[in-house]
């Protein structure tokens, strides 16, 4: 999906009542509330004259010419106030768009602006059940006090060496879970493919194949090894860039029929706000290479067929 971030224009500005709404957090099996919720002053704080107060700043995301999230913020006396000094902030996505690795970018861009602007500090409040604490977190915010279920986090540029050391922590557990995937296929046992992918996850294999869902990524693992055993899938090493991974390796492969795979690849793997992976495309590379010109200058190329792209 081709999702522009960009600042927010003049004539948007009422479009931030309808994100108003989707940011309220709802538990599971909870109704919607009324529309007419935003009414309340309490909620009005938040879009009340937006764009007309020191602090006032909003990133929205574009995708398909249509404004998919926003996230925003203003020094206001709201839930997540720390100080008059202290822009808070609050974060919404159209439904179907949650879960892409989309509010990951907002937040991070919102957060640029500030700092372009001279704010140093950022604050909000979260529900305490609510999966987008771990997006927070991620993004260096820390829990500075907690209600009876709510948390207020701030978020301090100051404090860079908490930050990356968050950013450690957070590459250290994806760089776990994609052990665990590679340790499902060598072990031939399913230790939670539906816990590690998004419902939505869309997986790609080199050679063509797509799977769309965790329900049909663990179709495709089930079946996979009914008819074939890996043999080895070495990581060599991770690169980490913000909501992405990337992991090169070494795989080979043995099918019921005795036919052969092996091949070096690499991952390019999209994590989303609750870190679980929702993309992952696989690249191969023939691991028997060769130099078509070491007989001279007219390339001689193997007769072979590739299996894997």
């Amino acid at each position: 999906m081709n999702t522009i971030i960009r600042k927010i224009r003049l004539e948007e500005h009422d479009l931030l009542r309808e994100f108003l709404y989707h940011a309220i957090y709802l538990p599971q099996g909870v109704e919607p509330p009324s529309r007419s919720v935003i009414d309340l002053p309490e909620l009005q704080v938040y879009i009340a004259d937006f764009g007309t107060r020191p602090g006032d700043h909003c990133i929205v995301a574009e995708a398909a010419g249509k404004v998919v999230g926003a996230v925003w913020c203003r020094i206001m006396v709201d839930y997540g106030h720390i100080d008059n000094g202290t822009p808070s902030l609050a974060i919404s996505l159209l439904p179907e768009y949650r879960g892409l690795g989309i509010g990951a970018r907002l937040l991070k861009a919102l957060l640029l602006l500030l700092q372009e602007n001279g704010y140093r500090r950022a604050s909000l409040s979260v529900q305490k059940e609510n999966p987008a604490l771990h997006l927070y977190q991620r993004t260096g915010f820390r829990i500075v006090a907690e209600k009876e279920t709510e948390y207020l986090m701030l978020w301090d540029s100051t404090q860079r060496g908490q930050q990356e050391n968050m950013n450690m922590e957070a590459e250290k557990q994806r760089e776990s879970k994609i052990r665990q995937w590679f340790s499902m296929w060598l072990d031939r046992q399913d230790t939670g493919i539906e816990e590690l992918f998004a419902p939505d996850a869309v997986y790609i294999e080199s050679w063509g194949p797509e799977y769309y869902g965790s329900g049909k990524i663990k179709l495709w693992f089930d079946e996979w090894n009914s008819r074939g055993t890996v043999e080895r899938w070495n990581i060599r090493q991770y690169f980490h860039k913000g909501d992405q991974t990337v992991v090169e390796w070494a795989f080979r492969c043995v099918m019921a029929d005795g036919t052969i795979q092996s091949f070096d690849g690499l991952s390019l793997i999209r994590w989303n706000e609750v870190g679980q992976i929702c993309f992952l495309q696989e690249f191969g590379c023939n691991e028997n290479r060769y130099d078509p010109y070491a007989q001279g200058k007219t390339p001689v190329f193997r007769e072979e067929q590739v299996l894997w792209f």
